[in-house]
């Protein structure tokens, strides 16, 4: 697999995987520390979620008929500066133009880094393509992983570090990436085709069952990552890496249960009732000890969905539009993670931890509505 996608796309997603991890072990904790409140760490994430949207459909349109390489590029040098506002703490305002920046840059590489993998993957069969992407889930979180260590060192010694050490390994990861770009651009297939009729294609994948299969796993997760670190942090800086190493712990296991083995309506409908049981028992308990437990079961089983559901998403789109129905998928995804984070942070500092989980609850059982009409669906595949 690494042989027909070649060692660059792994080394940077590896790189950026660590940078990430710094600070996302720590930033809401962070945040809660400089005396934000529930609803304004909320509506950091809302708007980190409104900018990629925002910017999501149009860097697509470009890229998609341009170069993958190059959105990857730009897209993470965005990135590389919105942290860098977050690290020179220039208040709220910073903070809020740096998720607002933050965004911009994910929508630039949401689509095009998932594109640019399969596309140079090839034509393969169901099982090779979730393979693919279990792979990706693994590898960041493995990296992610040794980048929230790396955190919890910066932490303990400046808060402030967690976003240099972040930035630090962005750019590198963007240096490597460069020295490794590929020597043949990877274009869309039918790069001529018609503006018009392209945007009508994406129109129809945002239509399809498919999509808000992933729109709304994805989404889900929202209310359990909005709070697990100010749940633990009341314990200690290592209560929260603990929660953090579980975390990663539970996506590569998640990631594997659907990659080596066949997946169908059936067991996702278990994943998403086990789910939702764990979600609230994630809020309703208060032993540390229980609340990574059920945090870490809640995430394997999420990451076991929405592999599935982007594997059902990719089996029915061509490499010319790729980049495009994943990005249309982020940009539905990130509209709705927006308004529930908003939903969350309010319900939160009103009524507690257990109340703010309905969001995430309300989504999971809109993905297995979804997927039990999906199966009874007579759409056909080619209408995408």
């Amino acid at each position: 697999m690494i042989q027909r996608t070649g060692t660059g796309i792994w080394l940077f997603l590896g790189l950026s995987g660590i940078g990430i991890g710094c600070f996302s072990a720590f930033d809401n904790f962070y945040f809660h520390g400089l005396g934000y409140s529930v609803a304004v760490i909320g509506a950091l994430t809302a708007t980190f979620n409104i900018s990629l949207a925002v910017a999501e459909l149009p860097s697509a349109v470009i890229f998609d008929r341009r170069s993958h390489w190059a959105a990857i590029q730009i897209g993470n040098g965005i990135r590389f500066v919105g942290i860098l506002l977050f690290f020179f703490a220039f208040g709220p305002v910073g903070d809020f133009a740096g998720e607002a920046l933050a965004g911009v840059g994910a929508a630039a590489m949401s689509g095009t880094s998932v594109a640019y993998m399969l596309n140079r993957l090839g034509p393969v069969s169901d099982h090779e393509r979730r393979r693919a992407l279990g792979f990706s889930a693994a590898l960041g979180a493995g990296t992610s992983l040794i980048g929230g260590a790396l955190g919890l060192m910066s932490f303990a010694h400046d808060p402030m570090l967690i976003w240099g050490a972040g930035a630090a390994w962005v750019g590198l990861a963007g240096i490597v990436f460069f020295i490794g770009r590929p020597r043949v651009r990877t274009l869309a297939e039918r790069p001529t085709e018609p503006l018009s009729s392209y945007l009508a294609a994406l129109i129809a994948i945002s239509r399809h069952p498919r999509a808000w299969l992933s729109v709304t796993a994805d989404a889900a997760l929202v209310g359990p990552l909005l709070l697990w670190q100010l749940r633990l942090g009341t314990t200690s800086i290592t209560a929260i890496f603990f929660g953090f190493a579980v975390m990663k712990a539970a996506g590569v296991l998640g990631g594997q249960l659907v990659t080596h083995r066949k997946v169908d309506g059936r067991l996702v409908l278990l994943c998403l009732a086990c789910n939702i049981a764990a979600v609230i028992t994630f809020a309703s308990v208060n032993a540390a000890i229980l609340i990574v437990l059920f945090f870490g079961i809640h995430v394997l089983l999420r990451i076991a969905v929405s592999a599935y559901c982007r594997s059902e998403l990719h089996a029915v789109v061509d490499d010319g539009r790729r980049a495009g129905a994943s990005s249309v998928v982020s940009l539905l995804g990130s509209l709705v993670t927006a308004l529930a984070a908003l939903l969350v942070g309010r319900i939160a500092d009103a009524g507690g931890p257990l109340l703010a989980m309905i969001p995430s609850i309300a989504l999971y059982a809109s993905v297995g509505v979804i997927t039990l009409a999906s199966r009874r669906s007579a759409e056909p595949l080619e209408s995408v």
